[in-house]
């Protein structure tokens, strides 16, 4: 008599518990639900282009594309692709990930399109239409119910705060979109395990891997579900390793590039960790200045990126969405589990973001708490599609004729409580640590596009690029870090190489200012606003 194994054992019985219902997925509801994502979604693709565009509209007019630094910078960034001293993929850098810029770079080389911010929000604005149209599908294919599936539309589009950051060159919406993309694909993969939307999924990790570091997490995260899901619901032999092999394979590609991508340009295939410019060297300095209160602080993290979610995604809808993920997780019915693991996808960039807190490798602000300012407020919108869809799961529960007026009233009080605060996005924009405007780079960048008349323009374009943006001059006039040889040129000698010097207090142009002031001895200084200097050759 042999031996019995506990594990195959148990696994046989949780085959055996999903056999019934999985065949009732496939014959009762899978035509249902092929009509609901393909036909429906036409008037969400209408109403959300709609909202892009009033919003694309109104940021246009008001001049607020571009108030963020760092949007500024995207701009420049794919720019340089195109324009500059040594155009090329190499001046995508190594800072960001390339996928946004990628995405930019047909528009950026418009000049009306650069100049004015509206290269950013073409993409942002797509990314956003086709999230809403996902969104309202995955609410919709999971409960069944297009009630549903128009609530977690009308939330997620809803979102003032998303509105706003999808009009910017800002790179969340892109993330967004990816990160609801491959949620989508993965819930019918849950369902149906067919092979295509497995594939899918993973090559939505595989771009969310290339457009921020936030989606990196979405690669671990997918693949526990793979071979967690294939290992209870599966009866063919090394149907595991196999789905576990296409999906890490497909989705940990993007990884494998950018390490290559970092080898072959910089020599390094860790240098976008390791550059003076990165985001790791920046938490050092906040930490060794003693502003980075959330390293090596849990509480402190979670309180943080707390209040960054109820100033972005709101109060209300975090209730709403705690409350639906409840019930998705409390109630006895078939897809408990396989709402677990939903759920667990999309939040995980949430947790990423409270271990970044933590371990101190990104920073957030917020105004309720010291030193009581506004930083990267935006990136609480990894939340929202998250609270979005379990909140919208709570209308499945609702059936007519009560259902239309009760969700109705929801879904305007919603709106109503959006139109009467200003967009916490906006505000940080415009005020923020956050904003373009925080170093004073407007005055410089007007003096500099009124005097210039020729000649090379010095500067660390890790600060200065919001004056190199707002100056209107073509890129190729600036001589900057990713301009090699030109840039070790310009630091060696620069009366020889440039007419005009941007400096900004510690910056390497400002450093190599104070250590080396004979170079410079032909400069004078013309203007100085804010933190910005700016020098001239006599």
């Amino acid at each position: 008599m042999g031996v019995a194994n506990p594990v195959a054992e148990g696994r046989r019985r949780l085959l055996r518990r999903s056999e019934p219902h999985t065949a009732r997925w496939w014959s009762v509801t899978r035509a249902r639900r092929a009509v609901a994502v393909v036909t429906a979604p036409m008037l969400v693709v209408t109403v959300s282009t709609c909202l892009a565009l009033a919003g694309t509209i109104w940021a246009y007019l008001s001049g607020s594309m571009t108030l963020y630094g760092d949007a500024r910078a995207h701009l420049n960034v794919a720019r340089h692709v195109t324009d500059g001293l040594t155009p090329g993929l190499a001046q995508l850098g190594s800072v960001w990930l390339p996928l946004p810029h990628l995405l930019m770079m047909p528009l950026v080389a418009i000049d009306p399109l650069w100049h004015s911010g509206l290269a950013g929000a073409i993409v942002g604005g797509v990314c956003f239409v086709y999230a809403s149209v996902r969104m309202y599908g995955l609410a919709r294919y999971w409960t069944g119910s297009r009630l549903a599936g128009w609530a977690a539309f009308a939330l997620f589009a809803g979102s003032l705060n998303l509105l706003y950051i999808q009009t910017t060159a800002l790179t969340e919406p892109v993330l967004i979109a990816l990160m609801v993309g491959m949620a989508y694909h993965m819930a019918r993969w849950l369902r149906e395990m067919g092979h295509r939307d497995l594939a899918m999924a993973a090559l939505f990790a595989f771009c969310a891997s290339l457009s921020r570091y936030d989606g990196w997490v979405l690669l671990p995260a997918g693949l526990a579900i793979v071979m967690l899901w294939t290992w209870t619901h599966e009866r063919r032999a090394y149907a595991t390793q196999a789905n576990a092999i296409i999906f890490g394979v497909l989705s940990g590609y993007g990884i494998v590039l950018w390490l290559l991508y970092n080898l072959i340009i910089f020599s390094d295939p860790l240098f976008f960790i390791h550059s003076g410019a990165s985001a790791q060297a920046q938490q050092v300095s906040l930490a060794h200045a003693g502003m980075l209160a959330t390293k090596g602080n849990l509480f402190e993290s979670l309180v943080v990126y707390g209040w960054a979610m109820i100033d972005v995604v709101g109060l209300p809808l975090l209730a709403l969405g705690a409350l639906g993920s409840l019930v998705l997780l409390l109630r006895g019915h078939r897809d408990r589990w396989a709402s677990v693991l939903l759920l667990g996808l999309l939040a995980s960039p949430v947790a990423f973001e409270i271990v970044s807190l933590w371990t101190g490798q990104s920073t957030v602000r917020v105004p309720e708490r010291a030193p009581f300012e506004m930083w990267n407020l935006r990136y609480g919108l990894m939340a929202l599609p998250l609270f979005a869809f379990a909140a919208g799961t709570l209308a499945r529960r609702w059936k007519p004729p009560l259902a239309l007026p009760v969700v109705g009233v929801a879904i305007l009080a919603a709106v109503t409580l959006n139109l009467a605060t200003v967009p916490m996005t906006l505000v940080d924009g415009r005020s923020g640590i956050s904003s373009a405007t925080a170093g004073r780079p407007e005055a410089a960048a007007m003096y500099l596009g009124a005097h210039y008349g020729g000649g090379r323009v010095l500067a660390d374009d890790t600060t200065s690029s919001p004056l190199i943006y707002a100056s209107g001059l073509n890129l190729r006039e600036f001589v900057t870090v990713g301009f090699k040889p030109y840039y070790a040129n310009a630091i060696e000698d620069p009366s020889a190489n440039v007419r005009w010097v941007v400096a900004v207090p510690g910056d390497d142009v400002f450093h190599d200012m104070e250590a080396h002031p004979e170079r410079f001895a032909a400069f004078h200084l013309v203007l100085t606003d804010g933190d910005i200097h700016l020098y001239q050759r006599d």
